[in-house]
């Protein structure tokens, strides 16, 4: 998992030099979180709930997700972070820090590509 000051976790903002993904383009970004964090076939029990969309640059995008019973808090990141370097994020750069609050691990994001998209947000599992 990757550690990172609180700092850079609250201004994910800052990594977005190109602009933010809108319209469509968030839309299919959400899209694309969707099938392949949890829609995919998949070994750990992954279930989408929802997903939410914000007017917050520091969290675009809220994904949750419901877990299997029997999977741990290390299989869920590990599951996370597997399908968001290979399904997700945008190539060009990518960010990403894992924690456990209250119960819920969450993963926070940012992502981004040379040509204007760049997306926020955070998935929250339980």
């Amino acid at each position: 998992m990757n550690t990172l000051s609180i700092i850079d976790e609250l201004n994910y903002s800052q990594f977005l030099i190109y602009g933010q993904s809108i319209g469509d383009d968030l839309l299919g970004f959400e899209i694309d979180a969707n099938v392949s964090f949890c829609c995919m076939e998949n070994n750990v029990g992954c279930d989408f709930l929802y997903q939410e969309r914000h007017d917050e640059t520091n969290c675009m995008l809220t994904l949750r997700c419901k877990f299997a019973n029997n999977v741990s808090y290390q299989q869920m990141a590990d599951y996370l972070e597997e399908k968001w370097l290979e399904h997700v994020c945008y190539q060009e750069f990518e960010k990403h820090y894992i924690e456990v609050v209250n119960d819920q691990l969450i993963f926070y994001y940012v992502t981004r590509s040379s040509c204007g998209l760049g997306v926020t947000g955070k998935i929250v599992a339980t």
